[in-house]
């Protein structure tokens, strides 16, 4: 519900009464003064206003004889309503010949009416400007975490990068012990067939070496064997790595890029939290 303020009443009543000279006061919705040049009536119920405040009349003028019959209750002036909106929220009273106070009075009642208004909306932009400060730090708050988790994903995709690296590292020392082992098969095949011909020219005393030699190039051979899976299983691995480094620098990239965007979000989100802030801060003073 609207209302006139005992502050903006008694403002508005001494800046007229300072450029106009008049005496005048301002009363609220139940017809009480709230601001008066004299500043002698503060709380007094004014019987004019609150008539008017009832509906009875949209303005009540006392002409000068209906002052001087009174007997001094009442006095020459004008009082009229105030209205914002269609709504009666006071009145405005000015005390002087008739001719002159009454359009002091409309007007006045007219910018005491804006000026309600005025605050209203300024009411209405502060409010507004609270929300979205509330909402302008709450996304703050989500592209803080947003920008915590880039962080880490860049870490994490360092880590991966190196992992990468190591893994590929070891990959190589094992391929070059799957070469001394190849060489060393190479070499236990020969060894096995030297054998096996010295057990052959050794006739009947050869049998047992026989025996050996065999299990000597099987050996051999079932070295061979395994080399050559083991290094199937070593490239199938290192195919796999090369994937997951390609993926991973990707990802860096991709990364990179959430990260350098977030901090462009975060500092224009800040721009508009100051200017948030600042119109806030404007409407409080009144600027």
């Amino acid at each position: 519900m609207l209302q006139i303020t005992e502050q903006i009443a008694q403002q508005l009543v001494e800046f007229v009464s300072g450029e106009t000279g008049y005496n005048m006061i301002v009363c609220d919705r139940d017809g009480v003064i709230i601001g008066d040049r004299a500043k002698e009536r503060f709380g007094v119920r004014h019987d004019g206003a609150a008539r008017i405040m009832r509906g009875e009349a949209d303005s009540i003028a006392i002409s000068k004889a209906e002052a001087e019959r009174s007997g001094g209750r009442m006095r020459e002036g004008y009082n009229i309503v105030i209205r914002v909106d269609g709504e009666r929220i006071g009145t405005f009273g000015i005390a002087g010949q008739l001719e002159i106070v009454t359009p002091i009075a409309k007007i006045a009642s007219a910018v005491i009416a804006a000026r309600i208004k005025e605050s209203r909306h300024l009411a209405l932009i502060s409010e507004v400007a609270g929300e979205i400060s509330r909402s302008v730090e709450q996304t703050v708050a989500a592209i803080e975490n947003i920008y915590a988790g880039s962080e880490a994903l860049t870490a994490a995709n360092a880590a991966v990068t190196r992992a990468v690296s190591a893994t590929e590292a070891k990959i190589q020392d094992t391929s070059q012990m799957l070469d001394f082992i190849l060489d060393v098969a190479d070499m236990t095949g020969l060894l096995g067939l030297n054998a096996a011909i010295i057990a052959a020219q050794a006739g009947q005393h050869g049998r047992g070496f026989s025996v050996v030699a065999d299990e000597i190039r099987k050996l051999g051979k079932n070295s061979s064997a395994s080399v050559d899976k083991i290094t199937e299983i070593l490239e199938q691995i290192q195919s796999g790595i090369a994937e997951v480094s390609a993926i991973s620098e990707k990802t860096a990239i991709t990364s990179e890029q959430q990260f350098r965007a977030t901090q462009q979000i975060a500092r224009d989100i800040a721009n508009i939290k100051k200017s948030v802030d600042t119109l806030a801060t404007m409407v409080q003073n009144g600027d």
